[in-house]
């Protein structure tokens, strides 16, 4: 019992050192990335070990994007491969409930959002740009995602895991990306 309140005390003093988790989180470098012209398309091969998967892709500010996933493997987190519907991991991940300890919720780059969703972040920006896929408009017709940039900057993916977790992490996807406008 000691050892877990010792655990419980540790990982709640470098969450609050760090203010959220985002900010542990690697600044992006000041090359704003090739620019998606409108009407442009391009394919990323996204894989889910990669911490931040950088597109080399930039957005620009009030455009709008669109992204459509085909995953081309199972998702697998460590020994996790299903979600709490029993269905094979995708770009939503998994609930908190189905990890093994608790705690490491505190771990995660972002506590608003599942386990393994796919994340999208403009790690140039200064403020805060980090999304999940579950906070874009999916348009059932066309199977994509619709989203509008929050600034200008490239464009870096990842599955939401505890910085340093991704090396058990397999799968990958192949994400194609859009500039509608």
């Amino acid at each position: 019992m000691r050892i877990l309140n010792v655990v419980l005390v540790t990982l709640t003093a470098i969450s609050l050192s760090a203010c959220t988790v985002p900010g542990w989180m690697p600044r992006g470098d000041a090359d704003p990335g090739e620019i998606l012209l409108p009407g442009k398309s391009t394919t990323l091969l996204f894989f889910t070990n990669v911490a931040n998967f950088d597109s080399e892709v930039g957005l620009e500010a009030s455009a709008q994007y669109k992204l459509t996933i085909t995953r081309l493997s199972n998702w697998v987190d460590s020994s996790i491969e299903t979600n709490e519907k029993n269905q094979d991991l995708d770009q939503y991940g998994f609930a908190d409930s189905l990890m093994p300890l608790a705690a490491m919720a505190l771990l995660k780059r972002s506590r608003d959002h599942n386990w393994f969703e796919l994340m999208l972040l403009q790690a140039n920006y200064k403020g805060s740009s980090l999304r999940g896929i579950s906070d874009l408009n999916f348009d059932e017709a066309s199977g994509s995602y619709n989203f509008v940039a929050t600034c200008d900057g490239k464009l870096s993916l990842s599955v939401n895991d505890s910085h340093g977790f991704y090396g058990n992490n397999s799968g990958f996807a192949s994400i194609s990306l859009s500039r509608v406008n």
